[in-house]
């Protein structure tokens, strides 16, 4: 445990972030030096990587909050405030991953789904735009392991089955694709609004 002038230094660090909030390209300069020097002395805080994400969230920088917010809720993960913001910029990073209009083959969709996946936060649509990539750049194999994934996931969505259906006829596989094409019309449960949140892996 830190504690005499190491700790005051560590806090005055803090104090000085928090005073240049209102600037934050420098307080995130800050808040950077801070958590480095916090680490030398075996120190993590859920608090510090909670204010930076939200320092980074005002600049725009979106992956990098997604990141330092999943930094404080596994420092403490029973921080409500940190798990709301947590989620909330979860759900703009789906939102953007799945936004109709980036194209089948946008070189970002791989970042932004793995940032999801390994935050256990990917949901159907972010399956699925990664399907959909895999196979706008000629990946078959690996489309169909993520389409089986989601249908695995996702069995009540019929969207599910027909990219898997897509995907099995891309790769010839006539029957794999009628047997998904059969699920997909036997599927009478719409999907949930908000879906289960799970993973697909390659």
């Amino acid at each position: 445990m830190v504690t005499g002038s190491k700790l005051e230094a560590l806090l005055g660090q803090l104090r000085r972030a928090l005073e240049e909030k209102v600037v934050p390209e420098v307080a995130e300069a800050l808040f950077r030096q801070l958590i480095a020097e916090a680490q030398r002395l075996g120190v993590t805080s859920a608090y510090v990587h909670y204010v930076l994400a939200g320092v980074l969230d005002r600049l725009g920088k979106l992956e990098m909050a997604f990141d330092e917010f999943k930094k404080a809720v596994q420092a403490d993960p029973l921080a409500l405030p940190v798990r709301h913001a947590f989620q909330d910029v979860a759900g703009r990073l789906r939102a953007a991953l799945a936004d109709p209009a980036r194209p089948a083959d946008d070189a970002d969709i791989p970042r932004l789904y793995t940032l999801l996946v390994e935050a256990g936060e990917a949901d159907l649509d972010a399956h699925l735009t990664m399907v959909r990539f895999a196979v706008a750049t000629a990946q078959l194999d690996r489309a169909r392991t993520l389409a089986e994934a989601a249908t695995t996931l996702h069995p009540a969505a019929r969207e599910a089955w027909e990219a898997l259906a897509r995907v099995a006829r891309a790769q010839g596989d006539l029957a794999l694709a009628a047997k998904a094409d059969a699920e997909a019309a036997g599927v009478e449960v719409q999907v949930p609004l908000f879906g289960v949140v799970g993973k697909a892996t390659a």
